[in-house]
């Protein structure tokens, strides 16, 4: 018994120390992208019977859920700032007053469970250890193991044009992302920016829209 004890405590320095240089690596990892990194959105649009135009003056249009209390109403109107933004770089132009266009804007943030990897050095991974004493002679057994896999986020977009006479849908469009960023505020713009790409035009074969998030703002990527 007391030689495998050094044994085990090698072992053991050896996993901490592994466990320290993937910390670590990490940190930097994410550091490095925190400045600037590439968000990419899963996106779908499609027109109504008549064409969108632009540009175009538009009015927010809210769902009884998007104006049921106070905290709803805070939080559709911070998506709603987020939207403008988005809506007008495709010439969009939001007006009170007799808009061409009312706006439907909503938007879901998620976490989602990842499937645990085992990476090349998984024995060091996690450790669990276990022993059996016979009759005999003592064995010590030593296992490890691979759990930990933070969730990711998935942010879901979806926006609705309708003309504001008829009420039928001019434009319509839903972006998803899927990644490790947890940031909101940063995150949801370039998923909006995403999800109006394609206007006036659709896309109702699905396309793929990356964007840049950098110090500088949004940046469409090819």
């Amino acid at each position: 018994m007391h030689a495998a004890a050094p044994a085990l405590h090698r072992q053991s320095a050896v996993a901490r120390a592994w466990l320290l240089s993937l910390a670590v690596g990490l940190a930097l990892g994410l550091g490095g992208c925190a400045s600037s990194r590439v968000i990419d959105s899963e996106v779908r649009s499609f027109s109504g019977s008549v064409a969108p135009a632009t540009p175009a003056t538009y009015g927010f249009d809210r769902l009884p859920s998007q104006s049921g209390d106070a905290r709803a109403q805070a939080a559709q109107e911070r998506l709603e700032a987020l939207a403008s933004t988005a809506l007008a770089d495709v010439g969009l132009t939001q007006s009170d007053s007799n808009p061409q266009y009312l706006a439907q804007i909503s938007a879901t943030v998620e976490q989602i469970a990842r499937t645990p990897v085992r990476p090349p050095f998984a024995p060091f991974a996690s450790i669990g250890m276990g022993g059996f004493w016979g009759p005999q002679q003592p064995s010590v057994g030593f296992g490890m193991n691979w759990a930990m896999e933070p969730p990711w986020s998935r942010y879901l977009v979806q926006i609705v044009l309708r003309d504001s006479s008829s009420k039928q849908v001019v434009f319509e469009s839903a972006a998803q992302h899927i990644g490790p960023w947890s940031d909101a505020a940063n995150v949801l713009p370039a998923v909006l920016r995403a999800a109006l790409r394609d206007y006036p035009n659709p896309a109702p074969q699905g396309t793929t829209v990356r964007v840049e998030v950098g110090p500088q703002g949004l940046t469409d990527r090819p």
